[in-house]
């Protein structure tokens, strides 16, 4: 038991295989997930509503050399500003954004599809204004691209980006609530 925890659980060869085998499948959406990645920061980055973008692919990231000579691919993560938006504003969009139905509700960015968070809100909700300010990282909307078509999340971003001031509080929490019935949610406040 002792040797178990302190080292893990062994694989059994069937289990091994499979995971083997799955390997080729798994890289392969990998790659094509950050091929799209990298088509919506492109997409994001000339964008006159988004202030600014992060991803390794965007020339101007202050790591792109560093990560071009260290890994074979750009990420499938990636945050931006809206312009001219606030912690509130941005939270906002973000929320807009999932009301599209592509994007989705991030607490994490696992999985196969692609999902948004509003960092403050999910990452940063107990550290104070001040630092996140001091460090930089205010006003980001997160996003993580998954297998959908890169034609149809910039569709998605860009309908956000000009509609999201036009939704109102309400619309998002009458969506929110429909979304809740609609999964089998239940608020237990």
């Amino acid at each position: 038991q002792d040797l178990l925890a302190m080292r893990g659980g062994t694989l059994d060869w069937r289990r091994a295989e499979a995971i083997l085998k799955g390997f080729e499948e798994a890289d392969a959406r990998h790659q094509s997930r950050c091929e799209t990645a990298k088509m919506v920061a492109s997409f994001l980055d000339s964008h006159p509503l988004v202030e600014s973008v992060y991803h390794p692919s965007i020339p101007s990231h202050p790591q792109r050399k560093l990560i071009d000579s260290q890994y074979d691919r750009h990420a499938s993560l990636m945050s931006f500003r809206v312009k001219d938006a606030d912690e509130s504003q941005a939270k906002h969009f973000a929320d807009v954004l999932a009301m599209c139905k592509i994007f989705r509700y991030a607490g994490s960015f696992d999985g196969l599809t692609s999902k948004v968070n509003h960092h403050r809100t999910v990452s940063e909700y107990f550290t104070q204004e001040e630092e996140l300010e001091k460090a930089g990282i205010t006003r980001f909307v997160r996003l993580g691209i998954g297998t959908e078509a890169a034609p149809d999340l910039m569709a998605c971003l860009n309908w956000a980006l000009h509609n999201f001031q036009k939704v109102s509080e309400e619309e998002v929490l009458e969506w929110q609530k429909a979304r809740e019935s609609e999964l089998g949610i239940r608020d237990e406040r």
